[in-house]
Parts: C-alpha cells; sequence; structure tokens
C-alpha cells in the first residue's frame, strides 16, 4: 500500500518554505479569500514557482470552470496558456496542474468544455476537475459523475472538495465515511487518482487517510486562524504525521482481518 500523500494550500511563497519544511508532500497555491478556488494573483504564481522544491509537485487553483469562461480562460493564460501574452510575467517551473471546480455546471456540456481548457495548457500541465460533495450547494455533477468522466478523457486526478466553506460544514459533515471509501474504490477501478478536501480538522485526516485517496489537501487544519489565516510549521507537522497514521492504521486492520 502506498502512503496517502499530504497536500497544503498556501497563499504566499514564504507558507511555501513553511509548508516544505512541515512535511507537505504537494503544494497548492491559492488565493483562500476569492472562494474554495480562488487564483493566487501573477506576482504570486511567480514567487510561488521560485522557490517549490524541485522534488516535489505544485498545483494551482485555477477557479471555477464558469468563471473562467466568462474571463476568458484567465487562469490558463497566467499558467502558460498557449496563447499567452508576452507581456504577462512568466513562472520559473509550470505548476504541474490546475485545478478547476464544477459548481454552476451540473445539467451543461461541462465535459466538452473541460476538454478545451487542458487543449490550452502545455502538455506537462494537467488539469484537475474538482467535484463538490455538497453537490447541491454548488450545484455541480455528481462526484460518481466527475470521476467517470475523468476516465473516459484521461483526465488523471480528480479533487473532492467543499463549495460552500462557511454553511456546508466539513467534507465528514457531509458525507459517511463509506461513502468515501466507495469514491476511492470506483476512482481505482477507473483508473484515477483522487484527492480528498474539504475544511478537514486535525481529527478528520487520519479517518480521511484510511480511505487511502492518492492525497489529503488541507488548509484551514494547518492555518493559526482558521483558512485565512497563516500556515503554521508545527501544525503542518501534526497533519503530516496523522495523515501517515491512517495509512498505517488503514493496513494495520486489513492485516488483522487477513488473519481470520
Amino acid at each position: 500500500m502506498s502512503r496517502t500523500l499530504l497536500l497544503v494550500s498556501v497563499r504566499c511563497a514564504d507558507e511555501v518554505a513553511i509548508a516544505v519544511d512541515g512535511g507537505a508532500d504537494i503544494i497548492d497555491v491559492k488565493e483562500p479569500s476569492h472562494g474554495s478556488l480562488g487564483m493566487a494573483t501573477p506576482e504570486t504564481l511567480a514567487a510561488c514557482a521560485t522557490v517549490v522544491p524541485e522534488q516535489l509537485l505544485w498545483t494551482v487553483a485555477g477557479g471555477e470552470l464558469v468563471e473562467n469562461i466568462e474571463s476568458g480562460f484567465a487562469a490558463v493564460q497566467e499558467v502558460g496558456g498557449q496563447e499567452a501574452a508576452c507581456s504577462r510575467r512568466s513562472l520559473k517551473r509550470l505548476p504541474d496542474a490546475v485545478k478547476f471546480g464544477l459548481s454552476q455546471c451540473e445539467g451543461t456540456p461541462w465535459e466538452h468544455v473541460f476538454q478545451n481548457v487542458g487543449g490550452q495548457l502545455p502538455e506537462c500541465v494537467q488539469v484537475i476537475p474538482v467535484a463538490y460533495a455538497d453537490q447541491q450547494a454548488a450545484s455541480s455533477p455528481a462526484v460518481d459523475t466527475v470521476l467517470e468522466a475523468a476516465a473516459r478523457h484521461g483526465w488523471e486526478t480528480v479533487l473532492v472538495d467543499t463549495f460552500d466553506k462557511l454553511q456546508s460544514g466539513s467534507l465528514l459533515d457531509l458525507v459517511a465515511v463509506g461513502t468515501i471509501e466507495q469514491w476511492v474504490a470506483r476512482a481505482r477501478d477507473l483508473g484515477v487518482r483522487i484527492v480528498l478536501a474539504g475544511r478537514l480538522s486535525l481529527q478528520d485526516v487520519p479517518v480521511v487517510a484510511a480511505c487511502e485517496p492518492m492525497a489529503v489537501a488541507v488548509r484551514s487544519a494547518v492555518c493559526v486562524g482558521g483558512r485565512n489565516g497563516r500556515v503554521d510549521i508545527e501544525l503542518v507537522r501534526m497533519v503530516a504525521s496523522q495523515c501517515r497514521f491512517g495509512s498505517v492504521e488503514r493496513e494495520r486492520d486489513r492485516s488483522v482481518r487477513n488473519t481470520y
């Protein structure tokens, strides 16, 4: 069994260093004050690209897909889209992936639009669809629907998050552990990697990690002052430990079951 990785969302270059020193495996750059997948400024992206260690993956929150349609896919251009203007600030290192949320996409031809987004990114940059556990609040496609679409179109990873950070509660407030396990199993059957997020607390992390996703993604749990606060190295270390603990506990439970 591979270890569940820890993704930490940061909002500036200083937080990158803190997250890395605390044990993060993946760095995600976002601006939390702009929503669940708020995109950071070009200056912030450029600064973070300079300091993320080469051995670590890093991703960028690109906002909601519908917002990008209205803005002419500004997020794509900021991370090196094929039509990016020469005057735009270039990134020292392109992100490994850009995430787009699927709010307001239920009942729309979002798969076609998403395919077009991926086609505008450099080949080395993956596009990640974000399914929302609070599907009704987000008016988004169901998690299983997004997983199946990812398998059809070759999108390697799906993130499951919560859309309404104020009212919907955490991932574990919204869905039972059994449902999360079903999502992970379905993703595995389809050959799609799944990352789990959604206002996870320190206590939530080992529970979610035990479901064996590719990664657990956090911000609130590692910040002093909530998701709009500042990443704290001791909290990152604690969450990294809890992430590992969840994976170990799951393997231990499996070994016990196999004994009988």
